[in-house]
């Protein structure tokens, strides 16, 4: 799923995957159902989908913050854009055009607001509503700027989010490219009621495309850690053992490890060697599968799919089997 609205990288599948994985135990007639294992499993879904689907927001938001609104408004010129009071609304390419994206001035510091309103999604995925608020210290390509991100109100379909995050600018590395910490908290409410929260710690090493809007020429390496916990009942801790391979030639994370551990359970996800493809492997309770990234599901009739009937196989809307969308 490529990212038409920013910061939908780690919205919509948590909750999703938690819901389906457990259903499948009962559903799943004539199967053993180890709860163990499908926890493992919901846990290790939602990690893929929400780190895959983060690639794109990652870029989204680096996009936007370099974007000169500047030159947007001298180049489209004055039709272009909705004056209220020193607000200026703009169209951003990669955001919904049933946004409206406001600046609150040509100065630092500043606030960019994404407001959706009652519901939009220009009649395609997930409808949302609310407000994304992005406050800027300074232009993110500056050494010790600080952005601070907000969600007010927000949902996404029938979901709740709430998020609250820092990124940070640490300047440039040994290796002379830049380095960004990342630290955020999302908690996830689903239409069952069920509540996901994530919060994470993580260094992202730009290796090229930094300094630009272009999102085409982005590559660069995340690490860090932190916990996913459902229901305030179910923790995993997560951490990138090796750096996640974010190249903006390929759809799919390319390479990079990431472990869950839970008590003395470990649930290992390998993105591979380098090579762009749409598989990694899940490694818990001794057996090891692969996971398609572009549906999140695990092989049919696998040991796996008995117990966590993941993905979007069936297409959004679908029941049967895999996520139930609704969109």
């Amino acid at each position: 799923m490529k990212s038409r609205i920013i910061l939908m990288g780690l919205i919509t599948v948590i909750i999703l995957s938690f819901q389906s994985c457990t259903k499948n135990n009962s559903s799943k007639s004539g199967l053993t159902s180890d709860v163990n294992l499908s926890s493992n499993l919901t846990a290790a879904v939602a990690v893929v989908a929400s780190t895959q689907l983060n690639k794109a927001s990652t870029a989204d938001i680096q996009s936007l913050s370099v974007t000169n609104f500047d030159s947007i408004k001298r180049h489209h010129g004055p039709d272009y854009l909705g004056m209220s009071g020193n607000m200026m609304k703009f169209n951003i390419p990669h955001i919904s055009s049933c946004a409206t994206v406001t600046v609150s001035g040509s100065t630092f510091p500043k606030t960019i607001t994404i407001d959706y309103g009652s519901g939009c999604n220009n009649g395609r995925g997930p409808k949302m509503t609310g407000k994304i608020l992005i406050t800027m210290s300074d232009t993110l390509i500056t050494a010790g700027s600080v952005k601070t991100i907000t969600y007010q109100n927000v949902t996404v379909d029938s979901m709740k989010i709430e998020y609250t995050g820092t990124i940070k600018n640490l300047g440039k590395n040994v290796n002379g490219n830049w380095v960004i910490s990342s630290n955020y908290t999302q908690k996830t409410t689903g239409r069952n009621g069920d509540v996901v929260v994530e919060t994470y710690s993580d260094s992202i090493e730009w290796v090229s495309g930094f300094t630009t809007a272009d999102k085409s020429d982005d590559v660069f390496y995340k690490t860090g850690s932190g916990s996913l916990t459902v229901n305030d009942a179910i923790k995993f801790n997560r951490t990138i053992t090796k750096p996640l391979l974010y190249d903006s030639s390929c759809d799919y994370i390319k390479s990079g490890t990431i472990v869950l551990t839970k008590g003395t359970d470990t649930i290992v996800t390998d993105y591979g060697d380098g090579t762009c493809d749409s598989v990694a492997t899940v490694t818990t309770n001794g057996t090891t599968e692969t996971i398609d990234l572009s549906t999140f599901r695990f092989p049919d009739n696998g040991h796996f799919d008995q117990n966590c009937h993941g993905g979007a196989h069936h297409g959004p809307g679908s029941n049967q089997g895999g996520f139930k969308f609704g969109f």
